[in-house]
């Protein structure tokens, strides 16, 4: 090589990497990346102390790693290069497994499933995290120390407390992951967390209903490319849980909605924007991905107050039918616009209701779309959400207004989150 050509390659090299620079340094900076559904780092404050321990180092690392310029376009090529066809991890697995015959009730084959940014695309329909092989006792020990401590809590206000402890689409679909992938982890952090809970906490594990069904059955309670559920899945849990509540509750008793009562349907047009398809960047084509079931109850739900307060604190002025359901002509669907999105609070009035019981629901997200299906069950149901709240004390909830019942309600693979902080202040 001569001293031109070296010249040459100095010279782009630099201006490459001057430009990216250069660039950066000039763009904006983003807080949040919507591919990646996660915030974006801030540039660090120098302080002496961050500077001295070595943590400015650290985020100034991760600042200039989530600021630089034309970063999703990297993240996507990336990941496209991730999903072609020589990375597909069941490639040699397929070339010498025996060709055993599947029952169909066994689900469906894993024949084909690519590892992109710790998420599992299987057989170009299918989107799952990359599983974890850790019980983590200590987080969950302090998650079920909390819980403990809120129905004790509760119980001596005179309100009677229930855990609603729902499926996760993780431990549900273990099947689909490729063998080498696959680990009962989920199942004994489920058994770790239930064995931490005292006596008196009434448990409702809606979870034993699926586990009664075949894989093949399982796959038709959630959706393929967004981490929850969909209203199939979402409404036997309902259905589960208001039979449990009726059953053991002193003070409810009621029949929960049938299929009879419901005209179903399916989204057959539209992009389905599923959660874990956007971090991929779309590796499911949006227009085929999740053709879901609707659900359209045939008695409307007719109500005396809602009232929503966003994650922000601001109060929309949304009617029910604004909020919640299927909006036939959308283009571009997800999880949250069909089933209302989280919200710091809902609260449903219900003067129908066979009762006067008002109830306190704490849920996670997996609850979106059973909230109206609940509301007709009682006269009033206030649905909170405390990960939304910088501030938050269930104590001076239920200190504040006397509420007949408590329902806890979260997924078995949501087990020491910001969930269970039912005493925080200033965001801690």
């Amino acid at each position: 090589m001569n001293k031109s050509t070296s010249v040459l390659y100095i010279a782009a090299f630099l201006t490459i990497i001057g430009g990216f620079s250069l660039a950066s340094l000039l763009m904006p900076d983003r807080n949040f990346s919507a591919s990646e559904n996660r915030a974006l780092a801030a540039r660090p404050d120098s302080r002496i102390d961050s500077i001295t321990s070595g943590t400015f180092f650290k985020e100034m690392n991760q600042y200039l790693n989530d600021q630089i310029a034309l970063r999703d376009q990297l993240v996507a090529l990336y990941q496209k290069q991730q999903g072609s066809k020589i990375f597909d991890v069941m490639l040699f697995e397929n070339l010498f497994r025996a060709n055993s015959p599947q029952k169909p009730e066994d689900g469906t084959p894993v024949e084909d499933a690519r590892i992109l940014s710790k998420l599992v695309l299987i057989n170009q329909k299918w989107i799952l995290p990359l599983p974890g092989k850790a019980v983590y006792m200590q987080n969950i020990d302090a998650a079920a120390h909390k819980l403990n401590e809120a129905v004790k809590f509760a119980a001596d206000q005179g309100t009677e407390s229930y855990f609603i402890f729902n499926p996760s689409r993780t431990k549900a679909l273990m099947h689909l992951y490729p063998p080498f992938l696959r680990t009962d982890s989920y199942d004994r952090s489920k058994e770790y967390f239930l064995s931490k809970l005292e006596k008196y906490v009434n448990v409702v594990d809606t979870g034993k209903r699926f586990d009664s069904f075949t894989n093949a059955e399982r796959e038709q309670l959630y959706l393929e490319t967004d981490h929850h559920w969909n209203i199939a899945g979402a409404f036997i849990a309902y259905q589960e849980m208001i039979a449990q509540l009726s059953e053991r509750s002193p003070l409810f008793e009621d029949v929960p909605m049938s299929l009879n009562e419901i005209d179903v349907g399916q989204l057959t047009d539209g992009r389905f924007e599923g959660s874990y398809n956007s971090q991929i960047n779309d590796a499911v084509n949006p227009d085929q991905a999740d053709r879901t079931t609707i659900y359209e109850p045939r008695t409307p739900l007719e109500l005396t107050r809602f009232e929503v307060v966003n994650k922000d604190g601001t109060h929309p002025p949304l009617d029910f039918n604004e909020f919640y359901g299927f909006k036939r002509g959308q283009s571009a669907y997800t999880y949250g616009s069909i089933y209302g999105g989280d919200r710091q609070k809902i609260v449903y009035e219900n003067a129908r209701a066979n009762n006067e019981l008002n109830v306190l629901l704490l849920k996670d997200s997996y609850m979106n779309p059973l909230t109206p299906y609940l509301a007709r069950h009682f006269r009033k149901l206030t649905v909170l959400d405390n990960r939304y709240y910088s501030e938050f004390s269930l104590r001076n909830v239920l200190a504040n207004e006397h509420y007949d019942l408590l329902l806890v309600a979260f997924h078995d693979d949501n087990l020491f989150s910001g969930n269970y902080e039912f005493e925080k202040k200033n965001g801690q």
